[in-house]
C-alpha cells in the first residue's frame, strides 16, 4: 500500500476463523487497509462453505440465537466491519440466493450476543484441529499422481468433526478413481499454490494413516 498508494480497493480473505489465523493473517491484512484508508471486498467470508456445515457442537451455538442460517452469520460478520464495501459470497442454488438477499436487504451488523456466539464457534471449530481447506483446488491441476486432495481433506475433518463410518465410506469412493493419499510423490506443486498455505504433503500423510490402514 504504501509502494503503490494508487490502489483503489483490496480485495481479502475475511471471515470469522480467518481472522487471527497466523497463516491466513486476516485481521493484520485489514488493519493495514484501514491505515491506508483503502475500501475492502471481501472473499471467503463462509470459508468454501466451511462455515456452513458446523460440527454439533457449533451448530448448537447458532441454533440458540433462534435466528439466521449459518452463512448468515458469517456473511453478516464480515460486513460488520468498517470499511467493507462489498461481500462476495457463492451460491448454487435459488434457496441460498433468497437467504443472502433477506439478510443482506435489510442489512444489520452482528449484536453483541451474535459476536460472542460466532466466538464460540470459532473456538470449537479450531478446537477439532480441522485442515482448513477451502476446496479451491488449485492444487489439484498439477498433481502427477490425480490425487483429489480437497475431497480427502473433506474425508479426514468429517471423520474428526462428526465420527462414525462416513469419512473412510467417502474417501473408498472418492479414491476408486482417482490418487489415494498414500500415492503422493512428494513433489511439492501443490503447496506452492495453496492458498492456505497448508503443509499438504504431511497432511496427506495423515490421512493415509486413517484411512488406509
Amino acid at each position: 500500500m504504501t509502494e503503490y498508494p494508487e490502489v483503489e480497493v483490496v480485495q481479502l480473505q475475511f471471515n470469522y476463523l480467518d481472522y487471527d489465523d497466523a497463516s491466513v493473517q486476516g485481521r493484520l491484512n485489514y488493519e493495514v487497509c484501514l491505515k491506508h484508508k483503502k475500501p475492502v471486498i471481501v472473499m471467503e467470508p463462509v470459508r468454501g462453505g466451511a462455515l456452513v456445515k458446523l460440527p454439533p457442537a457449533a451448530q448448537k451455538v447458532f441454533d440458540s440465537l433462534n435466528g439466521g442460517s449459518n452463512a448468515s452469520y458469517a456473511i453478516r460478520y464480515a460486513a460488520s466491519f468498517d470499511n467493507i464495501i462489498m461481500t462476495l459470497s457463492g451460491m448454487g442454488n435459488m434457496e441460498m440466493m433468497l437467504d443472502n438477499i433477506g439478510y443482506m436487504k435489510d442489512f444489520k451488523p452482528l449484536n453483541e450476543a451474535e459476536f460472542q456466539a460466532v466466538s464460540k464457534v470459532c473456538k470449537i471449530l479450531k478446537s477439532q484441529n480441522l485442515i482448513g481447506c477451502t476446496d479451491c483446488k488449485y492444487c489439484v491441476a498439477g498433481c502427477p499422481a490425480n490425487i483429489p486432495i480437497p475431497t480427502l481433506f473433506a474425508c479426514l475433518n468429517s471423520h474428526n468433526a462428526y465420527g462414525g463410518w462416513g469419512g473412510g465410506m467417502y474417501y473408498e469412493i472418492h479414491t476408486s478413481s482417482a490418487g489415494k493419499a498414500s500415492d503422493c510423490v512428494e513433489c511439492g506443486a501443490c503447496e506452492t499454490v495453496c492458498p492456505q498455505h497448508l503443509e499438504i504433503r504431511s497432511l496427506l500423510k495423515k490421512v493415509a494413516q486413517q484411512f488406509e490402514k
